[in-house]
Parts: C-alpha cells; structure tokens; sequence
C-alpha cells in the first residue's frame, strides 16, 4: 500500500488523542492514505457507532 506523505505531514495524530480524536482520524486517514490497516480497536468503535470508514 502506498504511504500519502503529504496528507500524513497535514494531518498528525494529536499528542495523547482522544478516543474520539483517533477515531475521526483514522476516518480521514482511511479516506487519504492506503499504508496500513485500522487498528482493531478503532474499527470496533467505528462499527459500534455506525460510521462509515
């Protein structure tokens, strides 16, 4: 999978984020950049909430 160096260098993961910080930004993060998979945690919540990723 290929890394958006761009989108990552605009949009870095707040220091000691939120659960509702990480969750909004794996959202975008999923959205722009293909590097790596949700962590399993992330996606439970996002399921449990019923948001699309």
């Amino acid at each position: 999978m290929k890394t958006n160096k761009e989108w990552h260098q605009a949009h870095r993961m707040p220091a000691r984020a939120t659960l509702e910080q990480r969750v909004a930004w794996h959202i975008e993060h999923a959205r722009h950049c293909g590097c790596r998979q949700m962590p399993e945690k992330i996606r439970e919540e996002i399921k449990k909430r019923n948001l699309k990723a």
